[in-house]
């Protein structure tokens, strides 16, 4: 049997909400986010910009949140590193 993936980051179980456009906070270019990115690069002024709706609430009591999101399972923040979703979906 294949390894559990969680279903929050599951594609499969995605809603199409989970994929969004936003404006820059810093130029109000509108930039689309992926429920799961922590960050994307603003394509109009080429700023980090957060993701406006990014839930980590499952890092506060799962488990394998360190594994999954690179948070401590309590910490509920994510980690320094960039996120690897993120930079393939550049």
């Amino acid at each position: 049997m294949g390894t559990m993936q969680c279903p929050g980051q599951d594609m499969r179980f995605w809603k199409p909400e989970d994929i969004f456009e936003a404006p820059c906070p810093h130029c109000g270019a509108r930039m689309e986010f992926w429920k799961d990115d922590v960050r994307r690069q603003c394509k109009g002024c080429g700023e980090m910009a957060p993701n406006p709706r990014l839930d980590l609430g499952c890092a506060s009591w799962c488990k394998y949140a360190d594994k999954c999101l690179g948070v401590a399972p309590g910490a509920g923040k994510p980690a320094a590193a960039s996120n690897p979703a993120a930079e393939k979906k550049g």
